[in-house]
C-alpha cells in the first residue's frame, strides 16, 4: 500500500510504502516526528490520531512550532 506525505516545512513529497494499514499515530512516527508535534490532514480535514491511513491516501503532515 502506498501513501503520499507532503511535508510542508520541508518542502518535500514522499511517498510512503506501508505493509498494512497504519494509524496516524504510527505514520508520524515512523516519519520520525512526535505525535504531540503534528497535525495531520486528509483533503484538508485533521485526522485523529487513532484513525487509520489508508491505500492512496494523500495527506500534509505540518510540524507544529516548538522549542524556546
Amino acid at each position: 500500500m502506498k501513501v503520499l506525505v507532503y511535508l510542508p516545512r520541508d518542502k518535500k513529497e514522499r511517498t510512503i510504502e506501508l505493509d498494512k494499514e497504519l494509524t496516524v499515530r504510527a505514520l508520524v512516527k515512523k516519519l520520525g516526528l512526535t505525535v504531540q508535534g503534528s497535525v495531520v490532514l486528509r483533503d484538508g480535514v485533521p485526522l485523529l490520531e487513532d484513525e487509520v491511513v489508508k491505500d492512496g491516501d494523500r495527506l500534509t503532515v505540518f510540524q507544529t512550532a516548538s522549542g524556546g
